[in-house]
């Protein structure tokens, strides 16, 4: 009598290999077919500009955006050291020398 011969452990290993080369087969065609969904399935990014672009005049959008980035106080010392300087240019090159100087030699 002959033993049957699904019974055999070669056969059952065998067969217990088929089967998880299926299912790794199977999970990569999931993964392959994640993969190419990719783009779709990121969100769609909503983005506002603080200056509505193509309806202003470019001088006011232009203040605009200085008022926004220069605090007020900020701006008024910025005028106030133009101001010295256009009235005292020499000295403000002079001043401006000195400094590059010493922070030349301080190096």
């Amino acid at each position: 009598m002959a033993a049957d011969p699904k019974s055999s452990p070669a056969v059952q290993a065998y067969e217990l290999e088929k089967a998880r080369q299926r299912e790794r087969q199977e999970a990569g065609d999931l993964d392959k077919r994640l993969e190419d969904t990719f783009p779709a399935s990121d969100p769609v990014s909503h983005t506002i500009t603080s200056v509505p672009t193509g309806r202003t005049d470019p001088k006011e959008a232009e203040r605009v955006r200085a008022d926004a980035s220069q605090p007020q106080v900020a701006k008024n010392v910025t005028e106030s050291v133009r101001g010295w300087i256009r009235q005292n240019p020499l000295t403000a090159v002079a001043l401006t020398a000195a400094a590059a100087w010493i922070l030349g030699a301080t190096r």
